[in-house]
């Protein structure tokens, strides 16, 4: 039985533009997304709860593409309404369903009133509402027409390779679930499950501090973040605790895609209360919020994978590789990615020690 006092989810998305007499802010909200223009998406944190917020977003990746000379890329960006949703209870189902083993640190009573609230967003939003909505704007006309039909093969690859996607916090649990219902949905609509991957492998997303499983994505994920961002502990108990836990020690590196496929250095900011946010994306950020050294070789790389990302939207090319989006302007991937099998094997070993001490023998 579903409750009367809860109200469903909702969400909207807003465009860049041109600030106007009118148009102070520089933004519009929009109904669609045209399939033949190059296009980057923002999911942000879940905080991004109106135009202000998303726009701010805009104006980061608007700003880091026009100092890199890009143009022909329409910038878009998402704003959350979750109803009655709670968008952290939202993120742990996730981590569950993917496997993931949640220590419970919760009093008996508080999680009996999670549990309900569980129950009521699984009752009335089987799949959550702002999700479909989302995924209405931005992604199936690209592959699915009027008419519910799939559309030709290359066509569909096409449209997916013109759009990227730059996620915040929040934002990669919310591509997670789209990239879900995307997949559904094409199988429904006539895809093998082949090209649906194949498809679904073509779109590429950028994400900073990923609230969000990181293993076995649908689309291309490369993702940036900080070891003591205590807002990343859930991606990995093990992985997490003890990358926390020696942060003062791990050096720019690269974990590969069955490790994540993720950039980490140990402190990105000087602030450390400031290690969750995604400011130092631009060079002026750095005037108020100055990143450590290893903060800089890690925001540099991630800079260089959204400027090429763009780039590639506008000449339709495929996905490329982590090395080729990363590369350049002071970044040496290969060295990063030494870095992050040294470290991997130490973690590895360092926690096997551990378990033998604890007297577990796996």
């Amino acid at each position: 039985m579903s409750n009367s006092n809860y109200t469903i989810s909702s969400a909207s998305v807003i465009q860049r533009v041109a600030k106007t007499a009118d148009n102070q802010y520089g933004c519009v909200t929009v109904d669609k997304i045209p399939v033949d223009v190059p296009a980057f998406v923002i999911f942000g944190g879940e905080l991004t709860n109106g135009n202000k917020g998303a726009n701010s977003y805009a104006k980061i990746i608007s700003t880091l593409l026009n100092q890199n000379g890009i143009s022909g890329v329409n910038v878009y960006s998402v704003v959350y309404n979750f109803g009655s949703r709670d968008s952290t209870l939202e993120r742990t189902e996730l981590f569950k369903a993917a496997g993931r083993r949640l220590r419970q640190q919760v009093h008996p009573i508080l999680q009996h009133e999670y549990d309900l609230t569980v129950r009521d967003m699984n009752q009335n939003e089987p799949l959550p509402n702002y999700i479909q909505q989302l995924y209405n704007i931005i992604l199936r006309p690209r592959v699915i027409n009027d008419n519910g039909q799939k559309l030709e093969l290359n066509t569909a690859m096409q449209n997916v390779r013109r759009m990227k996607f730059y996620a915040h916090c929040h934002g990669a649990a919310a591509i997670w679930q789209m990239a879900n219902l995307m997949h559904t949905d094409m199988l429904n609509a006539g895809y093998t499950p082949a090209d649906t991957n194949k498809i679904q492998h073509e779109l590429l997303v950028i994400q900073h501090n990923p609230v969000a499983p990181l293993t076995h994505p649908r689309f291309s994920t490369v993702s940036f973040a900080s070891a003591e961002d205590t807002m990343m502990q859930n991606h990995s108990n093990l992985f997490a605790d003890w990358i926390c836990e020696n942060s003062a020690d791990i050096i720019p590196c690269y974990f590969r895609p069955k490790y994540g496929n993720i950039f980490v250095a140990g402190h990105l900011k000087q602030l450390s209360f400031k290690e969750h946010d995604i400011m130092g994306l631009l060079p002026s950020d750095e005037q108020i919020y100055p990143l450590t050294d290893d903060g800089k070789i890690i925001f540099g790389a991630e800079r260089n994978a959204i400027v090429n990302a763009a780039k590639d939207a506008v000449s339709g090319n495929k996905v490329p590789s982590v090395k080729k989006l990363v590369d350049g302007k002071d970044i040496n991937f290969n060295q990063l990615q030494e870095n992050g099998d040294a470290l991997y094997k130490l973690m590895l070993n360092d926690l096997r020690q551990q378990n033998l001490k604890r007297g577990y023998q796996k």
